[in-house]
């Protein structure tokens, strides 16, 4: 058994049986290293010697292990580049897959040469055979060290042709692959896996052509096969192809002085591209112009353009169309000042602004920075003319009428005079009815009361329910103005936004109202609310007339119940900006009201009820409203008579435009 495995090893190939009783036989004893790799080059099995002449640790590697890892191992405990290691083990597994016998020494760690024979079998099964080899110096024998230094050489030019960014193929005198590198295979996607030296190229050519490597471009397979061989055979120009899946080689073959043929391929895809993209837009620039004189004649605005020297280089209809020029004087070629000259012959500009819009012109700074001017026209047309520099040191200015802009400007000023013409009239009028207006109701009042007490006794029943009546109305005036004016200043006397924390603003409203609470034997039940940026007393202003109104508005012999929650919500604000929201809602168990009704409830001095049934103004709810408008919120009602009614408050958790709100 001894004798024939070293026969087997000498010819370079070994037949192991797929017994496993023989196969452990064989392995045990040889006195050399052996180990047997799969198609894939996964280790299948391996004999003692293996083990200890590579200086693996057998308890490490287990059946399944790959070369490339064996390897990877080997080499990177001698401490060499990862680089390295990389392109070494990339050129070993090129030249296994291409066949053969190939020997080498290699160096251990602990400094003992081993001579590495690996083979594949028949199964293309890699048979790997290791053995120590010494020499008078401990060197290997001369003709080990050719091999070696040959086996280098090839391995350094594979390395170099792998590194190409090319493909390279060599073909022999017979036209028969001889060797070949990866891009070449990367190049040619049909021949992986398959591809092996001895192939001819006719039959690589045949098989993308069954495989639909190729697009053919319309012609038949043998058309298209005798094309490309004619070319092959006839070495000179480049060559190009396009594969089935949109890709382009370039193929330059040249002869070699042995009478093959040496193959350089490369992708040319990007480039193809390129002229493609070339040719399709030279073949669509007239229609591209087409389109292009069009949507510049069918512009609103007046266009043109001008070169460095303020010369026309085009101009569209509507420019024309706008100073009544005609197409036959202004045209390309023609300078700014003649158009301006041309223009005022039209009567185009009064005399004094046609000679200052000439000497404007006649100024060449100007073109070189974005400006923006307003022709006032002798019809009453205002032009607005927006110069914008080229690179190149032209300019391009568009024309826009803006006669009906500057009008609507002109009467948004006067409204903005008007509106705060009467802003000052309302806090005039807020004044009023803090002071002058409640002075002579302070005095009603103040008689009626000294009339009650001085004569009361001396007053028929008449008389004291007259000087009843007098003094309600006199309160109930004083009430409307007081809530007239606190419905005023909401926007008169605001205050800037901060933040709010509004549960502690609901606790302050809920000690103010604590007498009505316990009048009404009410509970209020507050749940967790948050901080908002919000005026901290129209938040305490609002809340207030809102809780009032439920416990306000209860149903007979029946405790109030008031509820008192909140919840984020996201939504839109007025400008289509995502915004967060506080909605709160405060739920009581009133009487309620009919929800065909709920818009009426927020109009200033609008009441569901009589004042002899409840009391009040009509302006609470009212204040509320406005109060969150100022605030970019909403308020909503939900009612339903005899169960009672839910007030729903959102508002932003944070007011981006708080710095208008003062």
């Amino acid at each position: 058994m001894h004798e024939e495995s070293a026969l087997a090893e000498q010819n370079g190939m070994l037949n192991i049986d797929s017994t496993d009783t023989l196969l452990e036989t064989v392995l045990s004893h040889v006195d050399f290293g052996l180990a047997v790799f799969d198609i894939n080059f996964k280790l299948i099995t391996a004999n003692e010697c293996y083990f200890s002449l590579c200086e693996y640790d057998k308890d490490t590697i287990e059946p399944g292990v790959a070369l490339q890892d064996l390897m990877t191992r080997s080499l990177s405990r001698k401490g060499e580049d990862p680089h390295q290691i990389e392109a070494t083990i990339a050129t070993t597994l090129l030249r296994l897959k291409v066949g053969g016998t190939h020997k080498f020494v290699f160096r251990t760690v602990s400094g003992k040469n081993i001579l590495i024979t690996r083979t594949l079998n028949a199964k293309q099964q890699l048979i790997e055979t290791v053995r120590e080899v010494t020499g008078l110096d401990g060197e290997t024998s001369k003709s080990d060290q050719l091999r070696h230094v040959a086996e280098t050489a090839h391995a350094r030019m594979m390395h170099a042709l792998n590194a190409m960014t090319d493909g390279f193929a060599l073909y022999d005198a017979d036209d028969h692959l001889v060797f070949y590198n990866q891009r070449f295979i990367d190049l040619n996607r049909h021949l992986s896996g398959f591809i092996r030296p001895g192939m001819s190229f006719e039959e690589m050519l045949r098989s993308g052509v069954v495989t639909g490597a190729y697009n053919l471009h319309g012609m038949d397979d043998e058309a298209y096969i005798h094309w490309r061989l004619q070319q092959h055979f006839n070495p000179g120009e480049p060559h190009e192809h396009e594969t089935a899946d949109g890709r382009w080689i370039r193929t330059i073959d040249t002869s070699a002085d042995d009478g093959g043929t040496v193959c350089v391929q490369s992708d040319i895809t990007k480039a193809k591209e390129h002229e493609n993209e070339i040719a399709r837009i030279s073949g669509a620039l007239d229609k591209t112009s087409d389109r292009f004189n069009e949507a510049l004649n069918n512009m609103i605005q007046g266009l043109c353009m001008f070169d460095n020297e303020q010369k026309l280089i085009l101009c569209n209809r509507r420019y024309l169309e706008m100073y009544g020029f005609s197409a036959e004087v202004v045209k390309p070629g023609i300078l700014i000042a003649d158009i301006m000259r041309y223009s005022i012959s039209l009567g185009n500009y009064r005399e004094e602004d046609a000679q200052a819009a000439l000497k404007a012109r006649h100024d060449p700074s100007r073109l070189k920075k974005r400006t923006t001017i307003k022709q006032h026209l002798r019809d009453g047309r205002v032009i607005a003319v927006m110069n914008e520099p080229m690179v190149n040191g032209g300019s391009i200015a568009t024309y826009q009428d803006i006669t009906a802009m500057e009008r609507h400007e002109a009467r948004l000023v006067a409204y903005t005079k008007k509106l705060e013409t009467s802003n000052r009239e309302l806090q005039d009028f807020a004044y009023v009815a803090s002071h002058d207006l409640q002075e002579p109701l302070r005095k009603i009042e103040a008689f009626g009361d000294r009339l009650i007490r001085k004569y009361g006794d001396l007053l028929p029943d008449d008389g004291k329910m007259f000087v009843d009546r007098m003094q309600n109305a006199g309160s109930r005036m004083r009430q409307l103005i007081n809530d007239l004016l606190g419905y005023s200043r909401i926007t008169t006397k605001a205050r800037p936004f901060v933040a709010v924390n509004m549960k502690e603003t609901v606790d302050g409203v809920l000690s103010d109202l604590q007498i009505q609470i316990q009048e009404h034997d009410a509970t209020v039940e507050v749940g967790d609310l948050p901080t908002i940026d919000a005026d901290p007393i129209q938040m305490r202003q609002l809340f207030q007339n809102v809780l009032s109104n439920a416990l306000k508005y209860k149903k007979p012999d029946v405790n109030p119940v008031v509820k008192i929650s909140a919840e984020m919500v996201e939504g839109i604000d007025e400008t289509g900006a995502p915004q967060s929201y506080a909605k709160f809602a405060i739920a009581d168990n009133g009487i309620g009201f009919d929800n065909q009704y709920k818009d009426q409830i927020f109009k200033i001095f609008q009441r569901l009820h009589g004042r002899l049934e409840y009391e009040g103004t009509g302006i609470g709810l009212a204040t509320c409203r406005k109060i969150v408008d100022r605030h970019s919120g909403s308020i909503d009602a939900d009612g339903e008579p005899d169960v009672g009614s839910t007030f729903f408050i959102e508002l932003p958790l944070r007011q981006s435009n708080a710095e208008d709100q003062d």
